[in-house]
Order: structure tokens, then sequence, then C-alpha cells
């Protein structure tokens, strides 16, 4: 069983550029846990001590890195939940 070649190119293109989203897809939902749990850690209170304006740094720093990790989790959440409906239909 023959392939015309247009075809075969066009079928491998697709599949490429698929496994290539799927990557980018599992590379992203990494870091977004990964902000997510540096978010989540606590500092040790002798670096408050230490110096107020870097450890109040620090501190908004582990917050917009937790929230931009809630942020992704929720959009790879919802974005799942929309591919299965489109898989319904």
């Amino acid at each position: 069983m023959a392939k015309r070649s247009g075809n075969f190119w066009a079928e491998s293109l697709g599949h490429s550029l698929a496994c290539l989203q799927d990557g980018i897809d599992d590379v992203c939902k990494w870091g977004f846990r990964k902000m997510r749990s540096a978010g989540e850690k606590k500092l040790p209170k002798q670096q408050k001590e230490a110096n107020k304006y870097l450890y109040g740094f620090k501190k908004l720093g582990k917050g917009a890195l937790g929230f931009l990790g809630n942020i992704g989790d929720a959009f790879y959440r919802k974005y799942t939940e929309l591919k299965k409906e489109e898989k319904k239909d």
C-alpha cells in the first residue's frame, strides 16, 4: 500500500508538530509545578533579622512564583477538561 509523497510528508509534519506541542506542554506543566512548590516553601526567620528589605523582596518573589504556579495549574486543568469535552463531541 504505497502512499502518495505529499500525504506522507503532510502527515509526518503534522505528527511532528503534535509531538512538539506535547513536549512544550509537559515542560510548561513542570515549570508551573516548580514555581508553585517554590512559593510554598517557608523562608528562615534568621534572614528576616539579618536584612528586612532583602527578606521582604524574597517573600514577595516567593508569593509571585506561587501565584504564577497556581495560574498554570488552573490553566492546564481547564485545558484538559475542554479537550475531554471536545473528544466527546
